[in-house]
């Protein structure tokens, strides 16, 4: 088996692998997900090979030639991990058995922007998202709060009337 060099910091040493300085991975084609500043976002990856078993689990998330998550033996392993992405990444354990190696991340910012890789060690593969960020859309004012015209005009006149009343009386 060949190991890509730059997933390294994620293996643990006690499984004796060795590498070279080249491997051959086959790559999906890309798919683009969209997220906004301070929100979170899920970036799919999924196994054509099933069914799995815990021991045979090896999964790496890489964004920028930073290490962003890894699964290793069916756990999740943040050795290695990019301090920019620690606590605020997280997967789905329950779905790791089905070949489901999503990555959510949260507290989004401008500098996670771009193409994340997964790569499934067992099949040898990569799958590419792209992830593009945007600014929070702004919330639409609800109609219920504002004041309508008629309501203005209506408490207008009640106030002048008290007003009024007020100094007739004095």
């Amino acid at each position: 088996r060949i190991i890509c060099k730059a997933l390294l910091p994620f293996l643990p040493a006690e499984l004796g692998i060795f590498y070279h300085n080249f491997s051959l991975f086959l790559v999906s084609l890309q798919q683009t997900v969209v997220g906004f500043i301070g929100g979170s976002a899920v970036l799919p990856c999924s196994s054509k090979d099933l069914p799995h078993t815990i021991q045979s689990i090896g999964v790496y998330w890489r964004h920028s030639g930073q290490n962003v998550y890894g699964i290793i033996y069916g756990k999740v392993s943040v050795k290695g991990q990019h301090p920019e992405y620690r606590n605020r990444t997280e997967s789905f354990p329950e779905e790791y058995l089905r070949g489901n190696f999503s990555i959510k991340l949260n507290n989004l910012q401008h500098t996670d922007a771009g193409e994340y890789k997964c790569y499934i060690i067992k099949e040898s593969f990569v799958q590419i998202v792209k992830l593009l960020i945007k600014e929070k859309p702004e919330r639409p004012t609800s109609e219920g709060t504002k004041p309508r015209p008629e309501m203005t005009v209506m408490i207008s006149i009640l106030y002048t009337g008290i007003i009024f009343s007020l100094t007739v009386t004095v």
